[in-house]
């Protein structure tokens, strides 16, 4: 199974498990940029690198946010965006978990940032997973 392939099941995997059920995974694209702003990001380094990230508008980020943490999630502010990176930081410490279990590659993650400029460095090939929730549509972003 190719990495991009397993980031992907692993994904549907954790959002259906900590956010919602009945989530729809709609086509990957790939795409030559990212939006300048809105954009909740982590680097994954080490043996495998890659650049991970999650985007969309902001009322379905707030939402995001609700429903993974159970809390009660008013507005996008910064306790919001510390709870998407809470769930990128979540999944991907369990994608690396499990790369290393199948592949005994070795990486590491550096601390979800939020970005409102374009101070991230895209890698090779970048992935664009709309993801479908009832409450609207996220992008999901993975370099590699």
């Amino acid at each position: 199974m190719k990495r991009k392939d397993m980031y992907i099941a692993e994904l549907i995997f954790n959002l259906n498990r900590f956010v919602e059920e009945s989530v729809i995974s709609r086509p990957t694209t790939i795409v030559d940029s990212l939006p300048d702003s809105g954009l909740l990001f982590q680097k994954i380094s080490g043996d495998y690198s890659a650049f991970t990230a999650i985007y969309g508008k902001p009322d379905v980020m707030m939402r995001f946010a609700a429903e993974y943490s159970k809390l009660k999630v008013t507005r996008y502010d910064h306790l919001c965006a510390e709870l998407i990176g809470d769930f990128l930081n979540l999944h991907n410490g369990l994608f690396v978990v499990k790369l290393s279990d199948a592949e005994n590659i070795e990486s590491s993650l550096e601390p979800p940032i939020i970005s409102d400029n374009d101070n991230y460095v895209l890698n090779r090939t970048t992935y664009i997973m709309p993801v479908e929730f009832k409450f609207g549509t996220l992008n999901f972003v993975l370099s590699e």
